[in-house]
């Protein structure tokens, strides 16, 4: 059984951290011609000038041997470029000195210009202070236009993709503005993370809470009346629209659902979501990329239990033979199947049409489609203020205020130490520990 979409090859891609091969097998397998790995620049520079390419070699030359594509964010401070750690909560979410870093994203840049690297992400999620202590103007001047410039400048043909923001609380739209402010027209795709419920499954989404598309198309806006009484951050594209960037692309980076394999309400909450993503994404040209926050839960043997956003759940270490060594889940297999039965290739369609009305269902949007491509860009209905997620490593080890939020408000993706798991790969995640890490959404 597939999902009822279509779910194009080249517009879905999988995050996967830093994995094993086998994980990308894995990948393959699915279809998506995509994956999200994250570029951590204190595990590439340790000691200043002092470059470690070699986990980042490995996961690259095995994307490349299976014709993936890979789409790298970049960033996290190592201890000696850390301009302060005021949090108190470790150094790779500090501000970092921003010479430093330019220069980090530059050789980067240009060692895998060769194409193993075809897009790069700026800072993840630098609007949520376990990822970014520093404030929105730090972000700008210490870690965004010096990873735009140094990408620019050391790949001019790799895809530039940013800010990279989570839809957390109510400053999202602000820290969007600033970054097409400084650097809008270096950028190729302006990258948004969204964890919001969809109203069709989720009653209080867009009424007590944001919905997914109040992320994506129209924010939320409550009356009493005729009288505006409330409103939510704009969303991606109502801010794109609104400073001139309207044929900027999006692509979702992260969004997902947690699932437990043995629950089985769970499971079809995650594919029903996966679906729901398929379907708003066809209906939206201007929306070309989406990469499910994640492809596998990497604790063999039940280590890490309370990590659920895989597809699928690793059983076996990493051997000879990678098919047996993964639970698959529904989402997985009716991807699979729903990118199987999708054409190869198709036009992205005509342009988005306008953003819909934020004062209440949304406005469709023109736009025709291109042969074999998606209709053009619909508006949402108004609604919720929760949504949102978190990705990648790094961060702090607690959540923003002390508190955890609920699924639909996002959360920490902080790393959390972890005793080292046993088997083959143990010397691959021995090096990159820190990528064991407890997501909180």
């Amino acid at each position: 059984m597939a999902l009822s979409a279509v779910c194009m090859a080249a517009a879905i891609g999988m995050n996967v951290h830093l994995p094993p091969s086998d994980t990308l097998d894995l990948a393959k397998e699915l279809g998506g011609q995509w994956i999200r790995i994250d570029f951590n620049w204190d595990i590439g520079e340790p000691q200043k000038g002092k470059y470690d390419w070699s986990a980042f070699d490995t996961v690259l030359d095995a994307a490349k041997a299976r014709n993936l594509k890979v789409f790298a964010t970049i960033g996290y401070t190592p201890q000696w470029a850390s301009q302060g750690n005021t949090k108190g909560d470790g150094f790779n979410n500090d501000v970092p000195d921003a010479a430093a870093y330019k220069a980090f994203v530059l050789a980067a840049a240009q060692r895998y210009a060769d194409g193993r690297v075809a897009a790069w992400g700026t800072w993840n999620e630098p609007n949520l202070g376990d990822f970014f202590e520093g404030t929105k103007q730090q972000w700008i001047d210490n870690a965004f236009v010096p990873a735009v410039d140094a990408i620019k400048q050391g790949c001019p043909s790799c895809i530039l993709v940013g800010p990279e923001l989570a839809t957390i609380g109510d400053k999202y739209a602000e820290y969007l503005e600033a970054a097409l402010a400084a650097r809008g027209s270096d950028l190729d795709a302006v990258s948004w993370h969204i964890y919001a419920s969809f109203p069709e499954d989720d009653t209080q989404a867009g009424v007590s809470k944001d919905s997914f598309y109040n992320k994506l198309d129209a924010h939320r806006v409550l009356k009493v009346g005729n009288t505006v009484v409330w409103q939510g951050p704009l969303s991606v594209r109502e801010v794109l629209v609104a400073k001139g960037f309207s044929n900027l692309p999006v692509w979702v980076t992260e969004t997902g659902r947690e699932a437990i394999v043995s629950n089985t309400a769970e499971l079809e909450t995650q594919r029903k979501y996966v679906e729901r993503v398929m379907q708003a994404q066809n209906k939206r040209t201007w929306w070309q990329k989406t990469f499910i926050y994640e492809l596998s839960e990497e604790h063999p043997n039940g280590m890490w239990p309370d990590i659920h956003w895989g597809l699928a759940l690793r059983t076996h270490d990493p051997d000879g033979s990678y098919a047996d060594n993964w639970q698959r889940k529904p989402a997985f297999d009716e991807l699979a199947a729903c990118i199987t039965a999708s054409p190869a290739s198709g036009g992205q369609g005509g342009g988005g049409g306008a953003a819909g009305s934020p004062s209440g269902g949304g406005s469709s949007g023109g736009g025709t489609a291109g042969t074999g491509g998606v209709a053009g860009g619909a508006g949402a209905a108004s609604g919720g203020s929760a949504g949102g997620g978190t990705g990648g490593a790094g961060g702090s080890g607690s959540t923003s205020n002390g508190t955890t939020p609920s699924e639909d408000e996002g959360g920490c993706g902080c790393r959390v130490p972890r005793a080292n798991p046993p088997g083959a790969w143990a010397s691959l995640l021995g090096a990159l520990a820190f990528f064991a890490r407890r997501r909180r959404r």
